[in-house]
Formats: structure tokens, sequence, C-alpha cells
């Protein structure tokens, strides 16, 4: 958690005599050296001075006699200032019912003017983290949409590119687990239409605007019955979860003037490598959010640049516990999301950030509970096939990995591709990041 700017201390030696100066127009000597009787006045003026306006006096220099007084540096606004002398200078011994709702009304204004200021002056740093595909690039484009003005037109391009690519490489990603699986197709004549959408990635031309003839063939392939059951199965190879909406839509997105919809670049997904950011302004405060890849080989990379986040947001997808890892194929993508997140909540570099911890995808593990339970991934479960009851012993377990007695865990159950439930979700989170950077400035 962020705290006011330190200052530190000088180091040049004190020279062996100081000269007075003047601070607000009054004299100030060096300690140890005669005052007149007006020297001592206006040195009981600095002191009045500092109860007023709140500012520290501070004593700079090495450990000699000699050493000067000044004031820290202070960063009150002139109607803070104008606040408290009112306060002070306009209101008599005797105050009339009027006058006390006055300075009560004015010590109301002082408190939100350095509420205000302390919330504009800082900037609030997020950080995504979560295993790859939890969700973490959705979110970020659902902040991008609500609160950054959405996509250019050449943003808006690029994701028509990635939109096709999803498409094609979507129906490959089927067609090879039919292979795995041996799962024949419903209508033999298909299997040529399989050929042409292979042949468009031989050529390197699955970003490219998809011709009709490979239209005809996306179609062709999702209605058949063997694709169907290859989908159904889709947890027992790695089917891109967004597949299935691309491949439903598959006319629309052929068409020559096509424009990706919102819940096409929601969908829309492309590996993170490197650092993506995004910048925005909600209730005067300045937010950086930074989402980093999320495989394995991303993660080293880190730790070490976020130690000075705010809070971190963790993403787990709750759909994923009957799946493996893309890159390791031995392992439960749930039970490694709760590796890495014990790990981040428990990091030397995280002990004072706040933690708030998405899981995910709770439309999908809604649908799949229905015929695979959670026992898929922990045996030891002995609860119902209900999804609260299931919900609840996966937020036990990742509770359960906080190492910190005073620490806790902000948990929220999201669907990151409904934007109506996000925008309330964030709003929420983004309130209780705002309240606890203001609580760290000590203005609560």
């Amino acid at each position: 958690m962020e705290h006011g700017t330190a200052f530190r201390r000088p180091q040049a030696a004190a020279p062996a005599t100081i000269p007075s100066r003047r601070l607000f127009g009054l004299q100030v000597k060096p300690a140890g050296s005669r005052k007149t009787d007006g020297e001592s006045k206006d040195f009981g003026w600095l002191l009045f001075i500092r109860f007023v306006l709140r500012v520290e006096i501070v004593a700079h220099g090495n450990a000699t006699p000699t050493r000067i007084v000044s004031l820290q540096k202070s960063v009150l606004s002139p109607d803070i200032v104008t606040s408290r002398l009112f306060t002070i200078f306009g209101m008599g011994v005797c105050q009339s019912q009027e006058e006390k709702d006055l300075q009560a009304k004015t010590k109301q204004i002082d408190k939100e003017l350095i509420q205000g200021h302390a919330a504009s002056s800082k900037v609030v740093k997020l950080l995504l983290l979560g295993a790859g595909e939890s969700g973490k690039s959705t979110l970020l484009k659902q902040m991008r949409i609500l609160h950054d003005h959405g996509f250019s037109d050449e943003e808006m391009q690029k994701q028509k590119s990635v939109v096709y690519n999803n498409t094609v490489q979507g129906m490959a990603a089927i067609l090879r687990g039919m292979n795995v699986l041996t799962i024949p197709f419903g209508n033999p004549a298909v299997e040529a239409d399989s050929r042409i959408v292979l042949d468009v990635i031989k050529r390197n031309e699955e970003s490219e605007p998809i011709p009709q003839d490979v239209a005809g063939a996306l179609e062709r392939l999702w209605n058949d019955k063997g694709v169907q059951d290859a989908v159904h199965r889709g947890n027992e190879y790695q089917l891109p979860e967004s597949a299935p909406h691309f491949l439903a839509n598959v006319a629309r997105i052929a068409e020559k003037d096509y424009k990706p919809t919102e819940q096409d670049i929601l969908l829309s997904r492309i590996k993170t490598t490197g650092i993506v950011e995004v910048k925005f302004k909600m209730k005067n405060v300045d937010f950086r959010v930074f989402d980093v890849g999320g495989q394995r080989s991303e993660r080293k990379k880190w730790i070490h640049c976020f130690e000075d986040v705010n809070a971190i947001i963790f993403i787990a997808a709750l759909s994923e516990y009957d799946q493996v890892l893309f890159e390791d194929e031995s392992t439960n993508r749930m039970v490694e999301s709760m590796r890495l997140f014990e790990s981040i909540c428990n990091s030397r570099w995280f002990i004072n950030t706040s933690m708030i911890l998405f899981l995910n995808k709770k439309d999908l593990f809604m649908e799949k509970i229905k015929k695979t339970s959670i026992k898929i991934a922990f045996s030891e479960y002995k609860g119902s096939n209900s999804y609260d009851e299931q919900v609840k012993y996966v937020e036990e377990k990742f509770e359960s990995l906080n190492a910190n007695p005073d620490k806790t865990i902000y948990m929220h159950q999201t669907c990151a591709t409904d934007t109506n439930q996000v925008q309330m979700i964030l709003d929420s989170v983004i309130d209780m990041i705002i309240q606890a950077n203001l609580q760290g400035c000590g203005l609560y």
C-alpha cells in the first residue's frame, strides 16, 4: 500500500556558522544563539503556524550543536489553509448556534479538501495475476470498455484478425481432438471440409478474412454430429473456450463488412507475453492496471517488478477443475492455480498488499458441475453436487492457502464476459481500494 512521500534528510555537513534566515516573514536564528525578545516571539509564531497549518517543524543537520529550523514541505492547497485560518480567526469566544454550525461545516469541507487532494495526487496500481487462460485479459478488456473509451479503429482492425484466427484455430483444435479421442464424423462427406480448414492453417492464412468457401466448410463441420460430440468432450483436450461462440457465428464473421461485437472482443484470445497496461480515471483517482503473461515461462518476470502495487487481483478459473495445463498435461489447471495463488499471497514482496480473488468463469462452472463433480480435482470432497456447496469448497481451499492470519482475502465469483456484472464488482473493488488508499494516508 502506498504511503505519503518520504523526505530524505540532507547529508551535507553543517558549516561552522549558519546565518539567520526569514521564514514566512519571521526571523529564525540557529539553535543555541542568543535571541532577542522579538526573535523569541517570532519562534512562538512559528509554533503557532505549525499548529494552524498542521505542518511539521523539523531540524536538519548533523549531531553538532549548530542546527537550523525549517518547515517540512506542505502539500496543502490555498483552500485548505484559508479554511483553517477562517476556523480559528473567524469565530469569537462566544459562538452562536449558527456560528457553530458554520464551523462544523468548515471542518467537513477541510476534510473533503484534504481527501480530494490526496486522492487526486496518487496513482493506484493494480496487478492482474493468474494462470494462463484464467480470464485476465478479458477483465482488462472490460476495464477498457467501461472506463477507457473502448478500442480505437486501428485496434478494432487488429481484433478482427484475432477473431478470424480464433475461429479457424478453434475448428482445427476440434479436429485434432477428434483424432486423439477417435471420434468419427457423423457425415463422412465433411472430411473434405476438414482438409479445406487445415489447408488455410498450412498457408498461414488463418488471421486473414474468411473466404466464403472456407466459411461454408466451417459451417458444415460445426453442424456435424461427430464435431459436436468432440466439443462436449472439450475438457479432454485443449479446446479453446471461445471456439463454440465463433464457430456458431461463422456466417456473420465471414461477412465482408464484418465488425466485431463487444462479445467477440471479450471472447477473442491471444497469448499475453510481456506486460500489458491499461490506464483510466475513476472517482478522481488515476488507475494503472498491469496484465502479465500467465504461462509458467512468463511468471519468473513478475514478482520483483511489482512490489509497490496497491492491490493484486488474482484470477482463477472455476471451470478449469477438470482440465490440464497447456504446457504440462499432467497437471490439473485448478491445482496449478492454487499453487500460484499460494506463492503470490505469501510472497515477501506482497506482505502488505491487498489481495482480491476473482473466481472466474462461474457460468461455465455452473454448466460443468451438472455432469462432473469437483471430486475429479479434489478426491476428498464429500459435499453435494450443488453449485453453492461446491463453490464454497473451492473458496475454502483458496482461503486455507493464506499463511498470514492478519491478511484478508476479498473473494468474488465472476463471469468476466458479463459486462454488467463486471461493472458492479469492479465498482465495489475500486471503492474498497480507494478507501484503503485514503486510510494509508491517515485520512480515515
